[in-house]
C-alpha cells in the first residue's frame, strides 16, 4: 500500500492538471464567443460586462451583476463575489489598473464557476467590504456566501489566481483607455498586484 502522502500528492497533481485544462478550455470558449459580439479595442468595463454575460450563459443564464467600486483602504480586498438566491454579484476595485481589473474579474469568476463558495463562512475582510459597499440593506441578510482572497482555501485561491492571470493575458490586447499606459509588461504588473501590490492609492 502506498504511503498516504504519496497518494495525496498524485491526486492533487491530477486535480491540478484537470483544473488547468478546464481553465484553458473556458478561456478559449470565452474568446470565441466575444469575438462574435465585440470589436477590439474595447473599454475594459464593456469587456468585463460581456465576459459576465457569457459566464451567465454557461450557468443556465443565472444573472451576474458586475460593479466597479472603490474598496475601503483599510480592507485588503480588491475583488469580491457574493452569491444570492437568484443572482451573483461581482465587485472589482475601480482604482486598479486595466489589466489588474481583468485579473481580479477572472479570479472571482473562477471561484464562481468552480463552485468555490464556502457555505456558512463569512470572513472578516470580505464581510466588511460587502457591508461597506452594499447600498441595499437586504444584501446583509440574503447573501449566501462570500468568496474573497482572504477567505478561500489556499488551493482554491491558487486556481482562481491562475485563471485570472490567464484571462488577463488573453484579453489584455482588447482593452483601451488611459489606464493601459504603464509598464511595458502589463501582465507582470498584474502578477505584482496578485501578490499584494495595489499600486498608488487615491
Amino acid at each position: 500500500m502506498r504511503p498516504l502522502h504519496t497518494v495525496w500528492k498524485r491526486a492533487s497533481a491530477r486535480l491540478s492538471r484537470r483544473a488547468d485544462s478546464e481553465m484553458r478550455g473556458l478561456a478559449v470558449e470565452l474568446t470565441r464567443a466575444l469575438k462574435k459580439r465585440l470589436d477590439a479595442p474595447v473599454d475594459v468595463r464593456e469587456l468585463a460586462e460581456a465576459l459576465c454575460q457569457e459566464m451567465s450563459r454557461r450557468r443556465e443564464d443565472r444573472p451576474i451583476q458586475l460593479r466597479f467600486e472603490r474598496f475601503p483602504d483599510e480592507i485588503e480586498v480588491t475583488g469580491l463575489w457574493m452569491e444570492f438566491h437568484d443572482f451573483d454579484l461581482v465587485i472589482v476595485e475601480e482604482r486598479a489598473e486595466t489589466v489588474q481589473q481583468l485579473v481580479i474579474l477572472g479570479h472571482e469568476l473562477w471561484h464562481m464557476m468552480a463552485g468555490h463558495s464556502h457555505s456558512h463562512h463569512h470572513y472578516a475582510g470580505a464581510a466588511a467590504a460587502a457591508g461597506a459597499l452594499s447600498d441595499d440593506p437586504r444584501w446583509q441578510e440574503i447573501a449566501l456566501t462570500v468568496a474573497a482572497r482572504n477567505g478561500s482555501h489556499e488551493a482554491d485561491e491558487a486556481e482562481a489566481e491562475d485563471f485570472g492571470l490567464h484571462l488577463a493575458s488573453v484579453f489584455r490586447s482588447w482593452v483601451t483607455g488611459p489606464r493601459t499606459k504603464g509598464p511595458a509588461d502589463p501582465v507582470g504588473r498584474a502578477i505584482q498586484a496578485s501578490l499584494g501590490y495595489r499600486g498608488p492609492q487615491g
